[in-house]
């Protein structure tokens, strides 16, 4: 009978802890308890299952806390009764002072063998051990010299139940300042009673440390027997930090049998909850009375009553409101938390967790919801409150239940519902949900998640609310995932890791495979430190040549300003690379590090110097007669030339340019932009039979369109076999180039697309995850090439929609990327993801750009007329339409048709406009050249005559025009600004004979001749030979003068008789 009230007595002490804790509802804890529930049952027969005995035996105690009082061990854990090994059965779990150097009591621990339920029960709930000091019944304010009551030597495991209940009776006086003394004192004092002698207080236990034992490493294939060194910490108040001291106890674990027999587990699964973010002011104030569910929801109604199926898996409790920076980084075991740790301010490290937050990583490297605007920037982690919980969940898994989670993830057959609530589960306040597909990518374990919260119940009346929640973003909390292995491939069974010591720490913590190293010493890290650091040195170059610094003094504060970033930069750097790999012991080494340092950085930093003077054509310079003697006029001269139809001149320039051109590495990087832009695949895999120099910042570039000719060759490869998996392979190729540059945001843009083209949910997750958190990454620029076929057409921007979101407005900057590299059919995929962000009319110009400049416009295109209105931006629309349907027609050979829409673009355009349709306008003066139309060859070629002097194509054909109208004075000084362009056009120089000879400038047009004929292996167009042969033998005098110098007067006596 007595046992049987002892028992009762104890259920009734767990049952009232738990619903003080849990809010109310011990129904949280049962949920817990199902943890194998998550997934579909295992139809598998289960035969009689054996129970094993853990036995636990105190080995030794050190550094004991120095008390007047004498101390006891206590042992707990929730979902297991432990049996203190004596001849009277007892559920008494404490081990007296007097009993610490006796090795005994000795406990069992009863568990099922191969009993997964057991094994998760054990993985998520350590053993618990607490040291307390009994302070006897005394007088208050006397001596403490009051007899102690009867029940004191045998207190039960109701007594700390009920220490338990009083913890939970002070949960809301948590974030005040108290001392344990104090505390104790006034729990006496509560407990007083009156007596002949006066008043008392009554014997109590006061908790002086606790520490728990990881359970999970009994679960292996042998017997189990170890010694266990278990840390007893204190609780840190008010109270001096010399007060206290942490204990050290080793206890002897053994087992009979195995507990492990024909069993293997092969997973585990790690669910952390973070922190709750822009939450309102009134949820705060009852933070200690929320809870989170965590749930798993069926995607897809039943079929029977089309409800959604939802399996509980887990809960937490214990929110705190504090300031985000003041938080404790340690992440707890949640069980322990909710049982017994209510003053979490001053226990996390009795119920630490091997893993911890990044402070300085909060908000980084998390999944976002899709399309949703956390307002991130708003919140300041100095000032701001969040509901901040840290604790921690574990999961075993076994093989089966491994393949039903990888096909419920990979299928998107459920989701994760966030749910929460106030007191009990029922009382949902807000919820969430977020999918959990990422984890069907292969080699995924690790992701963290931002997943917003929506009210339940919205109110019907507009709340009055404090402006400070009027301006937050939507409440959203931090949850992280993670599984020891990936759960899309085999596994290997982990229950070896606990047969070896030193492996059996490993699964304490789970840790990143491959994609998010946590290591401080990351390449990724290095990666963006070094990006950064180029960048300050780039822009302080362009700072001195753009503003002409002669001096430091004259620039002072912004030079200021930059020694502080460099100086924060060079720290960091010392830190992460240098620092590691050169580590230091004395001042000499430290020295030493720091002149190896200074060495590389400024090699670097010369580097960065030769790159601006690569792209001096572009950015790093306002000289305009220098900017004309670049690389890149030249080349956008020759791809004006050859657009128009020229292409035997267009090769004669490129010849040139070759041969005169003294960067060959920009040189070589330009000619394989123009092979990819022109289709040219085969020509532009030649650049890659030679070795190259990978030191410079175009090399990541050539890597790009490595890839893309290699997908394109296989696309257009007369082999069947290699046609049809061109584009499997080429994903794959992408993927692996993205793993190798995961600073890139547009490779993970790009996979994005074409995963979502097949629709393969975890790799849309994984790349979003990816590309979301480069957003602060400033992206490789392309600056050092010429204007690319695709801005001649669209050089200028259009504006995306209002609605669109930020990961549209992501997307486009990668889409003109891709265009301007010539790699037009990833610039497809990807826009046809931002479609939507244009209206019609834009969108079908950028469509039918991309069309022409891959030659898939056929007769069967069909050209599309927008109508327009007379607005600015109307009329500008209808220029555009004019200038890419004449294109259109121009790229399939209709150049009649073309012409009609080019010389009406011309009659329309604004003269502010004229330099966005110049490729258009030049089209029309070369095909009404062609025509012998020469007035309107005329008016073209003088609509895209620049002001400033040096500009071939225009020139050239102005002059060629004047020509045939005969104007030849006016034609001369055309052709003449055409011999400035750097390039040798023999040409030029025969029409410029021409002219001369036809003016009867005898002398000027040898000289000019000449100069055509300086090179004999460069031939002149037939077209020079048919205007010299339309001159009258008989109109050329053949004496060469001095063209028209009066000094020289011919006489009678100069013509000598044949």
């Amino acid at each position: 009978m007595d046992r049987k009230v002892r028992n009762t007595v104890r259920r009734t002490g767990r049952l009232t802890k738990r619903r003080r804790s849990a809010g109310g509802n011990e129904v949280i804890r049962n949920k817990v308890a199902q943890v194998p529930t998550v997934v579909p049952p295992l139809e598998q027969s289960k035969g009689l299952q054996q129970r094993v005995f853990l036995y636990i035996q105190l080995n030794e105690m050190t550094k004991l806390p120095e008390t007047g009082n004498p101390l006891e061990l206590h042992l707990y854990h929730p979902k297991n009764t432990l049996q203190k090994m004596q001849e009277r059965y007892t559920t008494d779990t404490i081990i007296y002072q007097h009993e610490f150097n006796l090795k005994k009591p000795v406990f069992a621990m009863g568990v099922m063998q191969d009993d997964i339920e057991d094994m998760n029960t054990f993985s998520d709930q350590p053993l618990l051990i607490s040291l307390y000091q009994r302070i006897p019944r005394r007088r208050k304010g006397g001596s403490g010299k009051g007899k102690s009551r009867k029940q004191g030597r045998t207190s039960s495991s109701w007594e700390i139940s009920q220490i338990i209940t009083d913890a939970s009776e002070s949960k809301e006086n948590v974030l005040k300042e108290r001392s344990s003394k104090r505390s104790s004192e006034r729990d006496g004092e509560e407990a007083g009673e009156e007596g002949e002698g006066g008043t008392f207080s009554e014997e109590r236990l006061e908790l002086l440390s606790r520490g728990h034992c990881d359970l999970l490493q009994l679960f292996q294939r042998r017997r189990f027997i170890s010694d266990i060194t278990i840390y007893l910490y204190p609780e840190y108040r008010s109270k001096k930090i010399n007060d206290k001291i942490t204990t050290c106890s080793v206890w002897h674990m053994y087992s009979i049998l195995p507990i492990l027999k024909n069993f293997n587990f092969t997973n585990l699964a790690f669910l952390t909850l973070e922190s709750i973010y822009n939450v309102p002011e009134n949820l705060h104030l009852k933070s200690a009375e929320l809870g989170l569910s965590v749930s798993f929801r069926s995607t897809k109604p039943e079929e029977s009553n089309g409800a959604f199926r939802v399996i509980p898996l887990c809960t937490y409790s214990g929110f705190i409101s504090q300031i985000i920076s003041d938080q404790n980084t340690i992440i707890v075991w949640e069980n322990i938390k909710r049982d017994l740790h209510l003053n979490m301010n001053f226990s996390f490290n009795q119920m630490e967790t091997n893993s911890r937050v990044k402070l300085p990583k909060l908000f980084r490297m998390l999944l976002w919801e899709q399309d949703v605007d956390f307002q991130i920037h708003k919140i300041d982690p100095v000032s701001d409150l969040a509901l901040i919980n840290n604790s921690l969940h574990r999961f075993v898994l076994n093989e089966e239940m491994r393949k039903i989670l990888e096909q419920a993830v990979v299928h998107n057959d459920y989701e994760l519902l966030l749910q929460l609530y106030q007191e009990t589960p029922t009382n949902v306040l807000y919820e969430g949900v977020l999918n959990p597909s990422i984890f069907g990518y292969p080699g995924v374990n690790y992701c963290r998640f931002a997943c917003r919260l929506n009210p339940v119940f919205k109110p019907s009346i507009k709340l009055s609310l404090p402006r400070d929640t009027l301006v937050m973003g939507p409440m959203f909390c931090t949850f992280k995932i993670c599984f020891f292995q990936p759960i899309c491939e085999r596994n290997e069974p982990l229950d070896q890791y606990n047969e070896s010591l030193l492996k059996r720490a490993k699964l304490r913590r789970c840790f990143d495979m491959e994609f998010l190293k946590e290591d401080e010493t990351d390449g990724d890290v290095l990666l963006e430190l070094y990006r950064a650091f180029d960048d300050l040195i780039t822009d302080t170059i362009e700072f001195i040549i753009k503003r002409d610094v002669q001096d430091i003094n004259d620039r002072k504060e912004f030079f200021c300003c930059q020694l502080s970033n460099i100086c924060n930069l060079v720290l960091k750097i010392c830190g992460c690379d240098f620092n590691i790999r050169m580590p230091t012991k004395t001042n000499i080494e430290f020295r030493e590090m720091l002149t190896h340092m200074y060495k590389e950085l400024m090699d670097r930093i010369e580097g960065v110097f030769t790159a601006c003077c690569w792209k001096n054509n572009c950015d790093s310079t306002q000289n305009q007669d220098q900017e004309e003697h670049g690389l890149n006029r030249m080349m956008n001269e020759m791809r004006l030339v050859s657009n128009t139809g020229q292409r035997d001149l267009a090769i004669h320039m490129y010849d040139e340019i070759d041969h005169s051109t003294t960067n060959r590495i920009v040189f070589d990087f330009v000619t394989l932009l123009n092979s990819v832009e022109n289709l040219q695949f085969e020509q532009a895999a030649r650049y890659f039979t030679k070795p190259r120099t990978t030191d410079w910042s175009g090399y990541y570039f050539t890597l790009l369109l490595q890839l893309y000719i290699n997908y394109m060759m296989d696309l257009r490869s007369t082999d069947e076999e290699v046609s049809s998996t061109a584009k499997s392979n080429m994903i794959e190729s992408l993927r692996q180039f993205a793993d190798k540059n995961r600073m890139e945001s547009e490779i993970w843009i790009l996979l994005y697309c074409y995963y979502k083209e097949y629709n393969y949910l975890p790799g849309m997750e994984l790349t979003r995850w990816k590309f979301q958190n480069l957003t602060k990454i400033a992206p490789r620029a392309l600056n050092f090439t010429p204007t690319s076929l695709y801005e001649l057409y669209l050089p200028v921007d259009f504006e995306m929609k209002s609605s669109s979101t930020t990961m549209n407005t992501q997307f486009y900057p990668v889409f003109k990327l891709f265009a301007r590299l010539g790699a037009y059919a990833f610039a497809e995929v990807i826009f046809s993801e931002i479609e939507q962000c244009f209206t019609e009319a834009e969108a079908y110009l950028i469509r039918t750009t991309l069309k022409i400049l891959q030659r898939q416009i056929d007769d069967k295109f069909q050209i599309i007329k927008m109508p327009t209105d007379n607005s600015v931006y109307g009329k500008l629309k209808r220029c555009y339409q004019l200038h890419i349907n004449g294109s259109v027609e121009y790229s399939r050979g209709r150049c009649d048709e073309a012409l009609k829409y080019f010389q009406e673009l011309l009659s329309v355009v604004d003269p502010m406009d004229i330099v966005l349709f110049k490729l258009s306008f030049l089209r029309l003066g070369q095909l009404a050249l062609q025509r012998k139309q020469y007035e309107l060859a005329e008016k073209a070629f003088n609509i895209c005559l620049p002001t400033r002097r040096k500009n071939f194509t225009a020139n050239y054909g102005m002059g060629l025009t004047l020509y045939h109208l005969n104007r030849l004075e006016d034609a001369i000084p055309y052709l003449s600004r055409c011999t400035e362009v750097d390039i040798f056009i023999p040409d030029v120089w025969g029409y410029l004979a021409t002219i001369n000879l036809r003016l009867s400038r005898n002398k000027t047009a040898l000289e000019c001749w000449k100069v055509a004929k300086l090179y004999p292996e460069v031939s002149i167009s037939k077209s020079v030979y048919a205007e010299l042969d339309k001159i009258q033998y008989s109109d050329v005098h053949l004496l060469v003068d001095d063209d028209g110098n009066p000094a020289e007067k011919m006489t009678k006596m100069d013509f000598i008789p044949l």
